[in-house]
C-alpha cells in the first residue's frame, strides 16, 4: 500500500513534516575520527531541541528562503524530506505560493541520488532507510537543478558540511568538483540547518563538495561570513 505523504507543514500553527526513520548507514567514503566525533555531537545537539523550538526555527528559515529565492527566477528546486529533527526546509512554499518553485525530492538510485517532481498527489513511499520519497513522477538529474537545498548533520561557516555519512549527496554532487564545469550550468548548493549544527570548522575529505551557502533560523553562512540576508547574486560571488 503507498504511503501518502502527510499534510504538508505550515510555517506557523503545525508540526513540521518529520518522520523517525533510521539514521543512514549505508557504507560511504570513510570519515575521520574528528568528523565522526562532530557529527555525534551536532546531532544530540540537534536531537535535544524541542518540538516547539523546531517549530519556530522552520518558520524562521521559511522566512529568510522565501526571501532569497524571490531575488532571481529559479524554475527547479530540489529540497529534501526531514527526519531526525532536520529542520523542515519547505515552508517557503505557503509564503511563495504560486512564485515557489517546481519542487523535487530525492530518490534513491542507486548510489546516487535522482531528484522527482513532488506536489500534494505525488504517491510516497519509504527507501531502505525509511525515509519517504516519491514513487513516481518526472526525473530532474542534479545537475538540472537550478538549486538544491541539501540537509546535513553539521556544518562551518566556509560551507563545508557533514552528512549522515552515506555519501549520497557527495556522489550524486560529484561534477562540482570539475573545475572544467561551467558554473553556470550547475546548481546552487544551499544547506540548511538549526544553528546549533554549526561547528568551528570541518577538515574536508577531497571527495566532499563545498556548500555555496549555508541558510540557517537565524543567519546565512556565506564565505565565512555571516549575513542577516543573501541574495542570489551574493551567493555566487567567491
Amino acid at each position: 500500500m503507498t504511503a501518502k505523504l502527510p499534510p504538508e507543514p505550515k510555517v506557523q500553527g503545525q508540526k513540521p513534516i518529520t518522520v523517525q526513520a533510521g539514521d543512514v548507514l549505508h557504507p560511504g567514503p570513510p570519515g575521520t575520527g574528528s568528523q565522526a566525533r562532530l557529527r555525534r555531537e551536532a546531532a544530540r545537539r540537534r536531537a535535544a531541541l524541542g518540538e516547539a523550538e523546531r517549530m519556530r526555527a522552520a518558520e524562521r528559515l521559511a522566512h529568510r528562503l522565501a526571501t532569497f529565492l524571490s531575488t532571481h527566477p529559479v524554475p527547479t528546486l530540489g529540497s529534501y524530506f526531514p527526519v531526525r529533527n532536520e529542520i523542515d526546509p519547505n515552508g517557503f512554499r505557503l509564503l511563495m505560493g504560486r512564485h515557489a518553485p517546481a519542487l523535487y525530492l530525492p530518490r534513491l538510485a542507486g548510489e546516487a541520488l535522482e531528484f522527482v517532481r513532488w506536489d500534494t498527489t505525488t504517491p510516497m513511499g519509504p527507501n531502505a532507510f525509511g525515509i519517504p520519497e516519491p514513487l513516481e513522477g518526472p526525473v530532474l538529474p542534479a545537475s538540472a537543478c537550478s538549486c538544491i537545498l541539501l540537509p546535513l548533520t553539521a556544518f562551518d561557516p566556509c560551507g563545508r558540511r557533514l552528512g549522515s555519512g552515506g555519501g549520497y549527496y557527495d556522489r550524486t554532487l560529484a561534477f562540482r568538483l570539475n573545475p572544467a564545469a561551467l558554473r553556470r550550468a550547475c546548481p546552487l548548493l544551499i544547506g540548511v540547518a538549526h544553528e546549533c549544527q554549526r561547528t568551528d570548522r570541518i577538515s574536508p575529505n577531497p571527495w566532499d563538495v563545498p556548500l555555496d551557502a549555508i541558510a540557517t533560523d537565524t543567519c546565512w553562512y556565506h564565505g565565512g561570513k555571516t549575513y542577516p540576508e543573501l541574495t542570489w547574486h551574493e551567493c555566487q560571488a567567491p
